[in-house]
């Protein structure tokens, strides 16, 4: 049996002999499927597939997607959803875990580079405040968390939708994104003097950032 991240590559691959047309039917049933944290995403992917196989051999026939499909993709892919396995609580756990762990790592990492680049021109003070740091990293966890979440309802709705309400959908996504980014740096300014005050160099934060996101990786691949 093929593993999910091999499906996901043969099906990046073999994406790329559809039209122009039936490409676009075919990713939008993608991104509608896999954003549905519902189902099994092993068996999403080989339902993916094999929906691929049967719309690149249709292509062949001189036949298209909205043919194969029906009029109505979503209705076709809600039906679809209904009869897959739903994905496990443990392994819907493991994966969000793994996306709000893979956001923090990258946000720790960044902030380690970014005083790296800031000390060549400047003085920077290391120093934190180990409370505040603790919530800071726990407000960017929840908001991960929820963030996940909230963006793949976003995405969902704008699938199947015409090009003007996908874009409405990505500025909202966009919105929800900096109003979090406000949130954590409104608590990280609120409670910058909470608790005893440690020195961390910008190393510390980007070896922090990195394993984070090792153990993201890690908990990705349990989650499969």
């Amino acid at each position: 049996m093929r593993k999910t991240d091999e499906l996901i590559e043969e099906n990046n691959h073999k994406r790329e002999l559809l039209n122009v047309e039936n490409e676009k039917v075919y990713e939008d049933l993608l991104l509608y499927l896999r954003t549905d944290l519902r189902i099994d995403e092993h068996a999403g992917e080989e339902i993916l597939m094999d929906l691929l196989d049967h719309l690149v051999e249709a292509q062949e026939d001189g036949k298209s997607a909205k043919e194969l499909f029906g009029e109505s993709p979503q209705k076709y892919a809600d039906e679809l959803i209904e009869n897959l396995p739903s994905q496990k609580r443990r392994n819907v756990f493991l994966f969000s875990a793994s996306q709000v762990l893979g956001l923090t790592g990258w946000f720790a990492a960044s902030f380690g580079m970014i005083s790296l680049i800031v000390s060549f021109f400047r003085p920077v003070d290391n120093s934190i405040a180990l409370g505040s740091l603790l919530l800071m990293l726990l407000s960017v966890m929840l908001v991960a968390f929820v963030g996940v979440s909230v963006i793949f309802k976003i995405i969902r709705s704008s699938v199947f939708q015409a090009e003007k309400k996908k874009w409405q959908a990505y500025v909202k996504a966009g919105l929800y994104g900096a109003a979090a980014f406000a949130c954590v740096v409104l608590i990280a300014w609120l409670f910058q003097d909470f608790g005893p005050v440690i020195k961390l160099e910008w190393w510390l934060f980007l070896l922090i950032g990195l394993v984070f996101l090792a153990f993201s990786k890690l908990m990705y691949k349990w989650s499969e």
